[in-house]
C-alpha cells in the first residue's frame, strides 16, 4: 500500500432450527424417543413438510419436531426462546425444532430424507470464530435469522443444494468449530437455489464479493495465527476473497513453497478465493518494448504453468501507475513518462498473453489508484487484454473529491471503463485519534453500500486482516483485527464486528 500521489418462496420451503443460550434459565421439555418424527398439529404446512422431509433423526437421544417458521415461533424442543425476525423469502418455511442441548455435539449427525431435490440452508451462531469443516463447502448468504436468546441476536445462514434422497448434516461442534454457543439452523427449499434469500431490509447483490488483503506468508503479524484460522476469521466477517501478494521466480515457483501450499489448502478448504497479486520486478525501462513484451510473456506463461491449479484471478503488479507518473493527478497523458508507460504496457501485454496461453480461463486485472485513470486507459489502447479494472482507494481520497464534479469513484470508473471493477485495496486512512476504530467502521460500511449500488463493481477487498505492530506510523494500524498483546492475543475491531 502506498499513499496516492497528490492529494419467494412457496409453502414447500422447510426450515430446521438450532440455537441456544448458556445453561442458565434452562426450560426443559419432555423427551420422546429420538427417532420419532412429531409434526406440530397447528402447523399450516405440516402436510407439505411431511411430504418433503421424512425420516428425521437427531443422531442423539433428543427429539426434533416440525412447525412453521414465523416471528414468535419457538425453535427448540427443550427451550422457549423465540424467533424475532425472518427474511421475507423464508417466512412460512417449515421449522424443524431441535434440542438446544445438542449444541455441544461433536460427532453425531442430523439426517433426513428429501422426496425431491432441494436447497438446504444452515443458520449458524454468528459469534463463531471457526466453523465445523463440513460447512466449508457451503455458501454464506447475506441472510440472518433473529432470535430472542439474550446472548446472541442472530444466526448467519449458509446454503447448499441436494438431490432427492438422504441428507446428512454434521455435528454442531465438529472440528475445528470454536467459540460456538448455539446449535445451527437449517432451511430446506424444494428445487434448486435461485437467489440469495437476503434480509428483508437488505438488497442483495449476488455477484458481489467482499474480501481482505492479507500477508499470510512470512509476516510477523500473521504467522502466530494458523492459516486455517485466518480463513475462518474471513468467513466470520462474510469475506469470500483473500488478496495475497506473491514473489514468483522466473520459472513460476512461488517463494516459501511449503507455506504457500499450506495457504492454498487452507483457502480451498474454507471456500475462500485467492486473488494472486504478482509482484513485478522485471520491467526494464531501458530496454525495448519488444524485449519487455517477450520477458512478460515468458514470465506469465511460467506463472500459470506452475500455479493454474491454485489461481483463477491474477493482479498484474501493484500500483505500477506510481512508477510511470511524473506529476499531476494522473488523469491525462502529460502526467506520465511516455517511455515508462510504453515499456510497462509491453510487459503487461506479454504477461497477460503468457498467462492465458497456459490457462485460457484465467482472469487478469491491472490496478490504478487515486485519479490515475489515464494509466489504465493507456494499457487498454496499447492492446493489453486484461479482464478486470482494479482500483485502490482510501478515505482521504474520498474526502479530496467530495466537492468535485465526480464525487463517487465507483461511478467515475464506470463512466470510463466497460470492464468489471474490483476495488482490490480500499480502507480508512489511519489517524492518531480516539475514534479511529469507529471512523474505520463507518467508512467501510458506507463504501460497501456504495459498491453494491453499482452493478459493475464486483468485489471490494479491504486493507487488511491484521494490524502490523512492527511497522512504523500509519502502516501498522490498518487491520480489521488488532494485536492487544503482540503476538499472543488479538481482538476484532469495531469494523470487523459490524460485519458479523
Amino acid at each position: 500500500m502506498k499513499l496516492y500521489k497528490k492529494i419467494i418462496l412457496a409453502n414447500s420451503l422447510l426450515l430446521v432450527f438450532f440455537s441456544c443460550k448458556k445453561e442458565n434459565n434452562i426450560e426443559p421439555a419432555p423427551q420422546p424417543a429420538a427417532d420419532v418424527q412429531t409434526v406440530d398439529a397447528t402447523a399450516t404446512n405440516s402436510v407439505v413438510a411431511a411430504a418433503l422431509i421424512t425420516n428425521l433423526k437427531s443422531g442423539t437421544s433428543r427429539t426434533y419436531t416440525q412447525t412453521t417458521l414465523a416471528t414468535n415461533a419457538v425453535y427448540y424442543t427443550d427451550r422457549t426462546y423465540k424467533v424475532t425476525s425472518v427474511p421475507s423469502a423464508l417466512s412460512g418455511a417449515t421449522l424443524i425444532r431441535t434440542a438446544c442441548d445438542d449444541k455441544t455435539n461433536t460427532s453425531n449427525n442430523v439426517s433426513f430424507t428429501l422426496s425431491q431435490a432441494a436447497t438446504v440452508y444452515v443458520a449458524y451462531d454468528s459469534r463463531a470464530n471457526s466453523l465445523p469443516s463440513w460447512l466449508n463447502s457451503w455458501t454464506k448468504t447475506s441472510s440472518t435469522i433473529g432470535i430472542s436468546d439474550a446472548d446472541v441476536s442472530k444466526l448467519n445462514v449458509y446454503s447448499k443444494s441436494y438431490a432427492k434422497g438422504t441428507v446428512t448434516l454434521g455435528a454442531n461442534m465438529a472440528a475445528p468449530a470454536s467459540d460456538v454457543h448455539c446449535n445451527y439452523v437449517i432451511v430446506v427449499k424444494a428445487g434448486a437455489a435461485t437467489t440469495d434469500p437476503g434480509d428483508a431490509t437488505t438488497p442483495v447483490s449476488g455477484s458481489f464479493m467482499l474480501g481482505l488483503n492479507m500477508h499470510s506468508i512470512g509476516n510477523a503479524a500473521y504467522s502466530p495465527v494458523s492459516m486455517t484460522n485466518q480463513m475462518s476469521m474471513l468467513k466470520k466477517m462474510g469475506m469470500k476473497v483473500a488478496r495475497q501478494n506473491f514473489n514468483i521466480s522466473s520459472d513460476g515457483s512461488v517463494s516459501s513453497q511449503s507455506a504457500f501450499t499450506q495457504l492454498m489448502s487452507a483457502g480451498s478448504s474454507a471456500g475462500i478465493t485467492t486473488l494472486a497479486m504478482i509482484n513485478i520486478t522485471k520491467i526494464n525501462f531501458n530496454a525495448s518494448e519488444s524485449t519487455n513484451y517477450n520477458s512478460g510473456k515468458a514470465f506469465g506463461a511460467a506463472v500459470a504453468s506452475k500455479n493454474s491449479k491454485y489461481f483463477t484471478y491474477y493482479e498484474l503488479g501493484n500500483e505500477l501507475d506510481n512508477k510511470a507518473i511524473n506529476s499531476g493527478d494522473g488523469d491525462v497523458a502529460s502526467n506520465y513518462n511516455s517511455t515508462k508507460l510504453k515499456t510497462t504496457a509491453a510487459f503487461l501485454k506479454g504477461m497477460d498473453e503468457g498467462i492465458k496461453s497456459k490457462q485460457p480461463g484465467a482472469k487478469t486485472m491491472i490496478d490504478g489508484s487515486w485519479k490515475h485513470f489515464y494509466f489504465l486507459q493507456y494499457m487498454q489502447s496499447y492492446g493489453v487484454k486484461f479482464d478486470i479494472v482494479a482500483w485502490h482507494w482510501y478515505s482521504d481520497m474520498e474526502s479530496a473529491i467530495a466537492s468535485s464534479s465526480s464525487p463517487d469513484i465507483t461511478k467515475k470508473l464506470s463512466s470510463l471503463f466497460s470492464k468489471p471493477i474490483w476495488f482490490t485495496e480500499v480502507g480508512q486512512r489511519w489517524k492518531n485519534v480516539s475514534n479511529i476504530d469507529q471512523m474505520q467502521s463507518s467508512f467501510t460500511n458506507a463504501f460497501i453500500k456504495r459498491m453494491k449500488a453499482n452493478s459493475q463493481v464486483k468485489a471490494g477487498i479491504f486493507y487488511e486482516l491484521f494490524d502490523e505492530p512492527a511497522r512504523t506510523g500509519a502502516e501498522g494500524h490498518y487491520g480489521f483485527v488488532k494485536w492487544t498483546k503482540p503476538y499472543s492475543s488479538w481482538a476484532y475491531k469495531t469494523v470487523a464486528t459490524s460485519l458479523f
